[in-house]
């Protein structure tokens, strides 16, 4: 029991000093919660510490240079899922919340127009032009768009959250593996013990 606690615990602080580097930029860029918690960000922190009790299990008793060059590859992987996610959860953000001139965390949440009422539907048809905000204006509150489409919004802006954080954590946390076994196998052992025992060579 004392192993497992003492293994969780160094775990936590990874977890810890990851969040602590980059917590204030995740609760920044989180999509706006209905109800003010921080729901997101809190089961994002388990998440991200089940991924890196997943990737240290996978890389225990794996110490060489193919795993090494493997560990790279993933990070690799993940970098390159990351990045287009980061643009994708951008442009959503723009897209469905308002006003954007509030901080992100005290937006509304919208709908594609697929989702809008009948009334409203009709009225953006007439004025294809119109900007959600004064869409939102015209029309009293609940009454633009349909409640599926809102929670359909909210799904999607979570998952689009959830895969940006966690693809930037298993790219850090794979990439920290790549270079922690590329030290220790940087000098194979037989290379290690044919330069120990070599004899030195006199200068003159």
């Amino acid at each position: 029991m004392r192993d497992y606690k003492h293994l969780l615990a160094s775990f936590i602080q990874v977890v810890t000093f990851y969040l602590a580097a980059f917590g204030g930029f995740l609760r920044n860029v989180a999509p706006p919660d209905p109800v003010r918690a921080s729901f997101p960000v809190g089961a994002l922190s388990f998440l991200t510490l089940l991924l890196l009790m997943i990737i240290s299990a996978m890389s225990r008793n794996r110490q060489s240079r193919r795993t090494n060059t493997s560990w790279l590859v993933a990070g690799a992987i993940c970098f390159l899922i990351a990045a287009p996610s980061i643009f994708f959860y951008r442009d959503a953000l723009g897209r469905y919340t308002y006003p954007q001139s509030r901080e992100l965390n005290k937006r509304e949440t919208a709908a594609p127009d697929k989702y809008l009422k009948p009334d409203a539907a009709r009225y953006k048809s007439l004025n294809p032009s119109i900007s959600v905000e004064e869409l939102v204006r015209d029309f009293p509150p609940g009454e633009v768009w349909t409640q599926v489409g809102i929670e359909h919004t909210r799904t999607m802006l979570l998952v689009l959250y959830a895969c940006v954080v966690l693809s930037i954590a298993a790219a850090v946390f794979c990439l920290l593996e790549a270079n922690m076994l590329g030290g220790k196998s940087a000098l194979p052992k037989g290379k290690v013990a044919r330069t120990l025992n070599k004899p030195a060579t006199k200068t003159l």
